[in-house]
């Protein structure tokens, strides 16, 4: 039971690592094309 707990723990702290640094990207991206449109 602990082992589970803890392959989850590992598990939903790489996940939330992995969507902050996509969210982040997908942010920059975002910005960069906004601002070709804008110039």
């Amino acid at each position: 039971m602990q082992k589970l707990k803890a392959a989850f723990a590992a598990f939903s702290i790489s996940a939330i690592c992995c969507l902050s640094l996509f969210s982040r990207a997908a942010i920059v991206a975002w910005l960069s094309t906004n601002k070709e449109k804008t110039a």
